[in-house]
């Protein structure tokens, strides 16, 4: 199957050798994904969200690098990506400590969410919502929730829970003639985000630390250390950054995340009569807006009653 006809992704030469893997929007990957070439063997960043999506990515990583994987990654605990996980058995996955504890304390949980029936109601309850909804904007967001829950329809009964086999802590230098690093920074998106930098090509696979044209989701973020943390990778000065969501970007893409959540923390402080921040503009009247607003009061609730 040449890589264009690829179900579930598009891919896209972002240096020699290393290749994003863009999710398809009537896929069932969700999430973007990333083949690079170490020298000595070949990397895959994040599996997508099914069995199906892993084993796709799986087979073109296979074709782009000439041979199998010796080594995968999971960003972080969000669904999207890792539940390919499963598809790359004997592959050894690396991961941080604490994405990895997470998904080993929460895996009974996460499989009880993936029952046929349970799935079959959200997309029931997206629908009668999205069809109440009078602007585009708002509908377009449910149409990118609803694929998600379509996607974990496709694969029930078959989905396990296979967190990372590898962990690092802060940093880690992957084997190989091309350095390549993964890097975490702490709580940002969720509570351990790892990232991979190519530090002499300069390219960066940031998982949903960056995303581009979808909102990011502030439920288990930490807005305030996230902010701090784009800034770091904003002075590794990536040319070619593969967000989480979204086309491949530069810089301008940390930079429209960081006004993001710059905006979502001064909507929070504001009297409710002031209007939403410019940075806000373009995501105005979403779903994801008023759940993220949600989200990050609770957080900052949170924070005060433990300050």
């Amino acid at each position: 199957m040449p890589l264009d006809e690829s179900r579930h992704y598009r891919f896209e030469s972002v240096a020699e050798g290393v290749h994003a893997a863009i999710a398809r929007p009537d896929g069932f990957a969700i999430c973007n994904s990333g083949v690079a070439d170490l020298g000595g063997g070949g990397l895959v960043f994040d599996s997508g969200m099914t069995p199906d999506s892993g084993r796709d990515l799986l087979h073109h990583a296979g074709r782009l690098l000439g041979r199998r994987p010796s080594v995968a990654v999971t960003s972080h605990r969000h669904l999207d990506h890792f539940l390919g996980n499963s598809a790359f058995s004997g592959i050894p996955i690396w991961g941080t400590r604490r994405t990895r504890e997470i998904l080993l304390a929460t895996a009974d949980q996460l499989l009880a969410e993936l029952r046929r029936e349970q799935l079959e109601n959200e997309v029931a309850e997206l629908e009668r919502r999205r069809d109440t909804l009078r602007t585009e904007d708002g509908r377009a967001d449910l149409e990118f929730t609803l694929q998600i829950y379509r996607a974990a329809l496709s694969c029930t009964g078959r989905f396990s829970i296979a967190p990372p086999d590898r962990t690092f802590d802060t940093r880690l230098t992957l084997p190989g003639p091309r350095k390549a690093e993964l890097m975490s920074l702490g709580h940002g998106h969720t509570e351990a985000d790892a990232f991979l930098f190519l530090p002499h090509e300069k390219v960066l696979f940031a998982g949903d630390l960056v995303v581009v044209g979808v909102q990011p989701s502030l439920g288990d973020g930490d807005p305030e250390h996230w902010i701090q943390e784009l800034d770091q990778i904003e002075r590794m000065a990536p040319e070619r950054l593969v967000p989480g969501h979204g086309p491949v970007t530069d810089a301008e893409g940390i930079r429209e995340t960081r006004d993001y959540l710059a905006g979502i923390l001064e909507a929070v402080r504001a009297s409710p009569t002031v209007p939403l921040p410019r940075a806000l503009r373009r995501w105005e009247g979403s779903v994801s807006l008023e759940g993220n607003l949600t989200s990050v009061k609770a957080w900052g609730e949170a924070r005060s009653s433990h300050a």
